[in-house]
């Protein structure tokens, strides 16, 4: 199926046809922790799909976003990690985390949350 597009010639548009489908941010922000295996990365995105997961990475792997890379050397299990592309969507998540803050006033029962998740680390400076 292909994808959909804004057709508007526009960085924001362009961008949010890269980024703009459900998921896609949060997996950037699971994967700005550094390279994550497909099972880490379902594990830590209660409520997506294993289907969801599978299509948005590899659109996200066909725009550059990510790529996917031995976890270490030697070792035959594959993860998935930020292109530079993709680290570059830091001051972006940044930005988000900020304005949503205020929208935090509670969290309710059904809300899902890892102790990483709006967590920024002092030495990378990149939101995780």
């Amino acid at each position: 199926m292909p994808r959909r597009s804004y057709a508007h010639y526009c960085a924001i548009a362009r961008s949010l046809d890269v980024l703009g489908e459900r998921w896609t941010l949060l997996i950037v922000r699971e994967l700005m922790l550094g390279p994550r295996r497909y099972t880490d990365l379902h594990a830590d995105l209660p409520g997506i799909s294993t289907d969801v997961l599978a299509a948005r990475l590899k659109e996200m792997e066909s725009a550059g976003v990510i790529e996917r890379s031995a976890l270490a050397a030697g070792v035959p299990v594959r993860a998935y990690r930020l292109t530079e592309r993709g680290l570059a969507l830091a001051p972006v998540l940044r930005a988000l985390s900020d304005w949503g803050g205020p929208l935090l006033t509670g969290q309710q029962p059904t809300d899902a949350l890892r102790d990483h998740w709006g967590t920024l680390s002092a030495e990378s400076g990149q939101v995780v």
